[in-house]
């Protein structure tokens, strides 16, 4: 956050937001950016970007009006003499009529332009702010210019890569916030610009706005929509991060997704590999002599492990050859030592003659047609597990004890993944931490409870609290009155209404 008196290092990475948190302070002053022997000057006047000043021959004003014609370099040295800072040539020009007021401005918002471009091309540098530094009059403050020069820089950015990777990541919808902080339709975008904004309706995710473009114009969508985020034009839904977006939720959420993905892919891609020379019981992982029973729970456990569940979605489009050959080596060997124990114990003579043997595909279609009531106990039987580690989170949970519960709430899912409650306990544990991720994996929980059980008013009541603590009146009321429909003599349903009018 931007202070009165602030020093800090930037990246190209977060530079934007320190533009933005000065618009949105409101903020008058001097944001002096340097890096090694260079330094640039930006000033603002309320938040908006006024002027911008380097050393470069391009970013001088007096320097740069005598190159491109506007006044001689004689009458240059004339205004200088008579003004003790570079801030005031400007207006020693006007006041001499030694230039026009429209005329100083296109070179002045080119020099901007250019120097903001500039900084966002270093890799980072150091900020300092001053307050209080005001330019005379001669300046005016435009919020148009200040939003289309940030967006700017973020077209010329370096290391935009992992911020465009990190967005493509993500599955939240875009759309666009009302009422918006500038009128859209006096911003001066490219038709490209245009299209993409227009796609920016509330269901679309990035995805659905990239279909719809070529290739080549991914990335400048991916650094325009960036921009608007930053800015705050345009917003997650849900939201990634409470508050102002900050690149570094986003960066270090997908961090996390590209490392969980790069162990599933290593341990996909080595099983696919150790399984081709192993025998049915290496396969599974259980002793020769095995009794059914084992081969039973040993091929559930293996099937777990690649369940779709388990696995990222990125993952398994990348690896499905891989997987599927891991699972009918799972099945082959589940089906084969089950037939080999069958052998071993024989018919039973209550049983009858046996009957002819079957050779041949048929057969093992067969075979696995009469074997699917074990799918029936598999169901059964992870059912059962799953209520026991959902009992035991709530022990925890009542115990203080959120982290384990959390933990026997995350088992209770992965064995019956439709069951909302398992859900809405992982939310109420969660919602306790105050940390930014923590409360947006809640809201996650909450809103996937209320969508597996959609006649649960409590799970609605649930959220609108959790929204309402959250400052968001109109997401949370919106939860209130869905709870009424579903009961409308819900007490503390009305209460919270009650609360909200």
């Amino acid at each position: 956050m931007v202070t009165k008196e602030m020093q800090l290092n930037f990246s190209s990475q977060t530079l934007a937001e320190i533009f933005r948190d000065l618009y949105v302070g409101e903020r008058s002053g001097v944001l002096a950016l340097s890096r090694g022997n260079v330094e640039k000057k930006i000033y603002f006047d309320r938040g908006m970007i006024l002027f911008a000043e380097s050393g470069a021959d391009d970013e001088d004003l007096g320097r740069r009006l005598v190159n491109e014609g506007k006044i001689s370099a004689g009458a240059l040295a004339e205004a200088r003499r008579n003004i003790s800072e570079p801030k005031d040539l400007a207006q020693a020009l006007v006041n001499r009529g030694l230039i026009g007021k429209e005329t100083l401005s296109h070179t002045v918002r080119y020099i901007v332009e250019h120097a903001v471009q500039s900084v966002f091309q270093w890799e980072g540098g150091t900020a300092r702010f001053s307050e209080g530094w005001l330019l005379q009059e001669i300046f005016e403050s435009d919020i148009l210019l200040t939003f289309e020069v940030i967006l700017g820089g973020i077209g010329a950015m370096v290391g935009f890569g992992p911020i465009q990777e990190a967005m493509k990541g993500l599955d939240n919808r875009l759309k666009l916030r009302q009422p918006t902080p500038v009128p859209i339709e006096r911003l001066a975008l490219s038709p490209a610009h245009g299209y993409i904004l227009s796609r920016v309706d509330g269901p679309s995710r990035l995805q659905d706005v990239l279909a719809l473009l070529p290739p080549s114009e991914e990335a400048l969508a991916c650094r325009f929509l960036y921009g608007l985020l930053v800015m705050g034009m345009i917003t997650y839904d849900p939201p990634v991060v409470e508050g102002a977006f900050r690149v570094e939720s986003i960066l270090k959420d997908h961090a996390d997704s590209v490392a969980l993905e790069g162990l599933q892919e290593r341990m996909i891609r080595e099983t696919y590999a150790s399984l081709k020379n192993k025998n049915p019981h290496e396969v599974l992982g259980i002793r020769p002599n095995a009794a059914r029973e084992t081969i039973e729970e040993a091929y559930d456990e293996a099937k777990d492990r690649f369940g779709r569940d388990r696995i990222l979605p990125r993952v398994r489009d990348r690896l499905r050859a891989e997987l599927a050959v891991i699972e009918s080596r799972f099945v082959e060997a589940y089906l084969t030592l089950v037939q080999a124990r069958s052998v071993e114990h024989g018919p039973r003579p209550e049983d009858g003659p046996a009957p002819k043997e079957r050779h041949g595909m048929d057969d093992f279609l067969v075979r696995v047609e009469l074997d699917k009531t074990k799918t029936k106990v598999a169901i059964e039987e992870n059912a059962r597990v799953a209520e026991e580690h959902y009992t035991k989170a709530k022990k925890f949970m009542r115990d203080g004890d959120p982290y384990n519960a959390i933990q026997y709430g995350k088992l209770a899912i992965s064995y019956s993944p439709e069951d909302a409650r398992f859900y809405f306990l992982l939310a109420e544990c969660q919602v306790k931490n105050p940390d930014a991720r923590w409360q947006r994996q809640a809201e996650l929980n909450y809103v996937e409870a209320a969508k597996r059980d959609q006649w649960n008013a409590d799970y609605r009541v649930a959220l609108g609290r959790f929204y309402k603590k959250q400052g968001l009146k109109l997401r949370a009321k919106k939860q209130f009155e869905e709870a009424l429909t579903l009961a409308p003599t819900h007490e503390a349903a009305r209460l919270e209404m009650d609360s909200l009018s």
